[in-house]
C-alpha cells in the first residue's frame, strides 16, 4: 500500500511550506483524524498566512472546543462568521452559527429550560 494521502500533503507541504493551500488541506487531514491539536496548529499558521472566507476559523473554533478550549473556541467561530459575512458567504455563516449554538447552547435554552 502507497503513502496515505496525509502523508503525500505532508511530504508536498515540506518541499513547499509556505504553500497556504497545502497547509488547509493538511489541516483538514488532521480534522478528519480526530488529531485535533495537529490540525489546530496548522490551522494557526494557514490563517497568519492571510485571509480566511470563514471555513478555516469554523474548522479552528471546533478543533479549540474539542481540546477544552471553550473561550478562545467561541472566539474563532465568531471570527469565521465575521469572516464568512465580509466575503458575503452567507450560508456559510449560517453554518457557522449554528456550529457555535450547537456546541455552546445559549443560557436558557436546550433541555430543561423554562418555555
Amino acid at each position: 500500500m502507497g503513502p496515505s494521502r496525509l502523508d503525500q500533503l505532508l511530504e508536498m507541504l515540506s518541499r513547499s511550506p509556505g504553500d497556504r493551500d497545502l497547509r488547509y488541506f493538511v489541516a483538514t487531514e488532521y480534522f478528519q483524524q480526530g488529531a485535533y491539536d495537529r490540525a489546530l496548529s496548522e490551522l494557526e499558521e494557514y490563517l497568519k498566512s492571510g485571509d480566511d472566507e470563514g471555513m478555516g476559523h469554523k474548522m479552528r473554533g471546533v478543533c479549540l472546543a474539542r481540546l477544552g478550549r471553550a473561550e478562545e473556541a467561541r472566539a474563532a467561530l465568531q471570527a469565521g462568521i465575521e469572516a464568512a459575512l465580509r466575503h458575503r458567504h452567507r450560508d456559510l455563516a449560517s453554518d457557522i452559527e449554528e456550529t457555535l449554538e450547537g456546541l455552546f447552547p445559549p443560557r436558557g435554552s436546550g433541555p430543561g429550560a423554562a418555555s
